[in-house]
This record gives C-alpha cells, sequence and structure tokens, in this order.
C-alpha cells in the first residue's frame, strides 16, 4: 500500500506542476495577444479551465493525504472521545463518495462516447475531460482504503 500511496503522491504532485505550468503559459499568451497585439485567441481561455478542473481535483485527493482537507472541527471538539468513530464515518462517507465519483463517471464518459461530442474550440473529445471524474474517484479510493487501514492500525496499536 505504501508504494501505492508514494505512487499517487508523485502523480499529484506532478499532475498539479505540469497543470499549473501548462496554465501559466497559456494564460500568459492570452494576455500577451489580447493587449499586445490586440489580437485574442481563445484556445488557452478554454484549457486552462480544464486543467483548472484537473488541478482542483489532483489538490483535493493531495488534501487527504496531508491530511490538510476541510473538516468540521467543532465536531471534534464537541466530541473529543468519539474521535475514532467519526473519523471511521468520515472514511466510510469518503469511500461511498469515490465510488460515486467512479461509477457515474463512467456512465459520464459512455454517453460522452456515444453521443461523440468535443469540446468547442479545442475540438478535445469531452470524454477525455470526463476521464477526470472516475481518475478522482480512484485516487479518493485509495485514499480513503489507506485512511481507515491507518485509523484502525493506529487504534490497534494502542489498544482501542
Amino acid at each position: 500500500m505504501k508504494a501505492i500511496i508514494a505512487l499517487i503522491n508523485r502523480l499529484e504532485r506532478w499532475g498539479i506542476l505540469l497543470s499549473f505550468s501548462i496554465c501559466l503559459v497559456a494564460l500568459t499568451i492570452s494576455i500577451t495577444t489580447r493587449y499586445v497585439f490586440h489580437r485574442p485567441l481563445t484556445w488557452p481561455d478554454e484549457l486552462t479551465t480544464y486543467l483548472f478542473m484537473l488541478m482542483t481535483f489532483l489538490g483535493a485527493s493531495a488534501s487527504i493525504g496531508n491530511d490538510t482537507e476541510l473538516k468540521v472541527d467543532a465536531i471534534y471538539m464537541a466530541f473529543p472521545r468519539s474521535r475514532f468513530i467519526l473519523d471511521l464515518f468520515l472514511n466510510l462517507l469518503r469511500l461511498t463518495a469515490s465510488i460515486t465519483f467512479i461509477l457515474a463517471g463512467y456512465h459520464f464518459i459512455v454517453i460522452e462516447i456515444d453521443m461523440e461530442t468535443v469540446t468547442p474550440i479545442l475540438q478535445i473529445p469531452t470524454s477525455i475531460i470526463a476521464c477526470i471524474l472516475p481518475l478522482f474517484g480512484i485516487l479518493l479510493a485509495v485514499r480513503s482504503l489507506d485512511g481507515l487501514h491507518q485509523l484502525i492500525f493506529k487504534n490497534r496499536e494502542k489498544g482501542v
């Protein structure tokens, strides 16, 4: 499991870095052509939209791995002795969400392939863009299973 998590960490870091770098270059080209040459390009805006979506999902997965995701800490403070149950519930809920992302994403990809739709400007098949959903679902599932494994392993060591 450690090897898979290390691979996912690397995928997330490099994916976010590459997406951000390409966004930066594309937006610089867009701004330059718009304000310097008075010839606005439309493809950089569409490309950055899709890359921003990818960065968002990769960042959400990375935040789970770094334990920096948004949580309602007030519940943890209100029930400090129930931390194990709350963490267990959170990981199970996250696992359920990951299954939803995988299944819904798969169905969305199938629909997009059947319709043979493409993006308006770049002409990228929308089924490729839709692959972001099940990819995130898989990352979320692995992160959730790892969280459950760590939670149970930690409590077994503590004797809880």
